[in-house]
């Protein structure tokens, strides 16, 4: 059980909707021009291959549940609001999908005139897929940039909404590979739809579009909110990801060489997974690090009553807060472990809400959401006292009312 705490809503959380910004504008329009897209490309042949595809759908889904819940895990200090994390993964799923499949048409023809037919078709994926989805999709970013800028604080929040566009973007993508090849399929459409569909999600599941896009996204991001590097630095930094999110995509796309053995197939192209997802960690650790950075400043100046050198350590990790919850669990019980995980949230909001009354220069003190937080980490602190009390002999008692004041 949980200690009853004070709600503190953050300004804006949840809003999308914005009627008085012109890009939101923009964003209904092209989310529009995809639905009805969309909707002439499955309509025609819905009627004889519905039961495939919803089968299809009942598989992305439970790959964009497993993404989703990965994402979440990834955003270390702030959750962002359901509204816009959903608007990222429409613009993915409907505007870039939608945009996407009339530029690659004009791309193969263009390269089958170039060259030939079949060329196009062996290397259009490598050539147009980067070239117009990656461009697409990181649009979507900067439209949630110009719609909703305050959701966009740190460069990791740029990572998180660009993958989000690109689960979208991946989902919707295997849903039309599963029409098309149920449609052409001559033996069943759900042959064809399932063979499809489980190929695109465990073969190219694990590292396609999210990663793609969640590094241009980190690079847009990195461009608007680090103001306080130079620009040329920002912008230099911004066309390097974005370079390198087409790279990764390209790279996955590569025609495999004709004549190899299936034995050297199968470790190449899973090579070439690792290769795009050991990039993609990469740039998150330097991200998450930033992101621990941002809470150490903001956090520096509260007294130790608030927030503690332990506390600041182990909000390092979602594995350091685990840790610190199973310490207490084994020292004073699953309530003291409770405890601690309420506690770590109300830090999390702590910083948040810092940093709101930070950017708009007020005393940030007297901020009634500040007092409000602050009075939450008291109560959960003397709460948690009270329970090691109980769970242990006097020693573990005192070790523990320490602990409630030091974190």
């Amino acid at each position: 059980m949980s200690v009853r705490t004070e709600r503190v809503v953050v300004e804006s959380q949840g809003a999308f909707i914005r009627v008085r910004r012109p890009a939101y504008w923009v964003y209904v329009a092209c989310l529009s021009f995809g639905l009805i897209s969309l909707g002439r490309v499955l309509s025609p042949e819905y009627s004889d291959i519905a039961g495939a595809l919803w089968a299809s759908i009942a598989i992305n889904a439970a790959l964009a549940a497993v993404f989703l819940w990965i994402l979440a895990r990834l955003d270390l200090f702030e959750r962002e609001p359901v509204t816009v994390r959903a608007a990222a993964m429409c613009w993915g799923g409907l505007a870039a999908v939608s945009f996407s499949m009339i530029a690659n048409d004009a791309a193969l023809v263009v390269l089958a005139q170039l060259n030939d037919a079949g060329w196009a078709r062996t290397w259009g994926p490598a050539i147009a897929g980067p070239l117009n989805e990656e461009w697409l999709k990181a649009v979507g970013v900067v439209m949630l940039v110009l719609i909703v800028r305050e959701h966009f604080d740190r460069s990791i929040d740029g990572l998180i909404y660009g993958a989000l566009v690109g689960l979208g973007f991946q989902v919707v993508e295997n849903l039309t590979y599963a029409v098309n090849f149920a449609v052409i399929n001559p033996n069943s459409d759900w042959a064809g739809s399932m063979t499809v569909t489980f190929t695109r999600v465990l073969v190219a599941g694990p590292w396609s579009h999210p990663l793609y896009s969640g590094t241009a996204g980190l690079g847009i991001a990195y461009l608007v909110t680090q103001v306080r590097k130079p620009m040329r630095v920002r912008v230099l930094v911004a066309l390097g990801l974005f370079a390198l999110a087409m790279a990764m995509h390209g790279l996955w796309n590569l025609p495999g060489v004709p004549g190899l053995d299936g034995w050297v197939v199968v470790p190449l192209t899973y090579g070439k997974g690792l290769i795009i997802l050991g990039l993609f960690f990469v740039l998150y650790h330097f991200a998450a690090r930033a992101e621990w950075r941002w809470f150490v400043t903001t956090m520096s100046d509260q007294p130790e009553t608030v927030v503690t050198t332990e506390d600041l350590t182990t909000m390092r990790s979602l594995r350091s807060r685990r840790k610190a919850r199973n310490q207490d669990a084994r020292r004073w019980g699953k309530r003291a472990a409770q405890l601690r995980g309420q506690l770590q949230g109300e830090l999390v909001r702590l910083a948040t809400v810092l940093a709101r009354e930070q950017r708009r220069a007020t005393a940030v003190d007297d901020a009634p959401d500040v007092a409000s937080v602050k009075r939450n980490i008291a109560a959960i602190r003397a709460e948690l006292a009270e329970v090691a009390g109980e769970a242990g002999d006097p020693d573990d008692a005192g070790e523990a009312e320490t602990a409630a004041v030091r974190g």
